[in-house]
């Protein structure tokens, strides 16, 4: 009897063990499974080639108000705890169609087709958990919770520029166990947004993986950024200030404003400026067909 309840005794230390192989092993999976997918691995990656040779013109600030060519907003700005926002910092935002939620001027439209694309391609209607905020409020999340909080001035929330999204029942961590949250994390970025901290870049951001945070910064910066899997730290910095590079159908320069002047390329039908909070702006030129 002995022998046979050693034996049953060792038939279920195995079971045991095997059953929590196996638990790994899917866990395991799923996670490879979304490192891959997010990092793009099945993607071309994006040329971006240097333009040594390119027409270029002085404009002032000032003058690209008035010039229907040119859209100046905050798209690229760059948000962390080493480049805060101003104390006086206003973010541009508005009422998303009747919703209560407020976001980012130049993201509207952009949420709009993401949104839609989520419901047509997994059948769920995408919410905002949490958008913008303004600096009483990061003030009191912080004091609530500084160990996942932001300090005041470090939240991309306070653009208005980032949203925290969900899905019926899957929200934080859990989004990614939806198809939606799959989804968003594999394709957001053909829609103008980035997953703002992925779980390639903590190092660079100091933030661990947020699957549900989606940062607008707009074509063609999106397309570079997955595609090439940086951060918006990585990015930022590898633009020089005044070079020019050239992907696709745009042009894109980090210049200096000088005595508020400022280079931009020529011969683009359409221009988007945005300060990147780091001293420097971002000029992304569309080029003329």
């Amino acid at each position: 009897m002995k022998k046979k309840s050693k034996i049953v005794l060792i038939l279920i230390l195995i079971l045991a063990v095997l059953c929590a192989v196996a638990v790994a092993l899917l866990a395991g999976y799923h996670k490879i499974y979304m490192f891959v997918e997010e990092k793009g691995l099945f993607c071309d990656t994006v040329d971006v080639d240097i333009v040594q040779d390119i027409e270029s013109e002085r404009i002032s600030l000032e003058s690209v108000l008035s010039d229907e060519r040119f859209t100046v907003n905050q798209s690229l700005m760059l948000v962390n705890t080493i480049y805060m926002l101003p104390q006086d910092f206003k973010a541009e935002v508005s009422e998303y169609k009747d919703t209560t939620v407020f976001m980012n001027d130049c993201i509207m439209s952009a949420y709009e087709e993401l949104s839609r694309a989520v419901l047509e391609k997994t059948g769920n209607k995408l919410y905002v958990s949490s958008s913008v905020r303004d600096r009483e409020e990061q003030q009191a999340l912080y004091m609530e919770d500084p160990l996942t909080a932001t300090v005041p001035g470090a939240s991309e929330h306070e653009t208005g520029l980032s949203l925290d999204v969900y899905v019926s029942r899957f929200s934080g961590d859990g989004f990614l166990r939806s198809k939606s949250g799959r989804f968003v994390n594999s394709h957001c970025w053909e829609y103008g947004f980035i997953i703002r901290y992925p779980s390639y870049g903590e190092e660079y951001t100091g933030i661990r993986y947020e699957p549900w945070h989606v940062r607008y910064v707009g074509h063609p910066h999106s397309d570079i950024i997955y595609n090439n899997h940086l951060t918006l730290e990585q990015y930022i910095s590898s633009l020089e200030p005044g070079v020019f590079y050239k992907t696709g159908e745009y042009i894109i320069t980090r210049q200096e404003a000088v005595e508020s002047m400022l280079t931009v390329p020529s011969g683009c039908e359409s221009y988007v400026i945005s300060p990147d909070n780091t001293g420097y702006y971002i000029v992304t030129g569309k080029l003329a067909k």
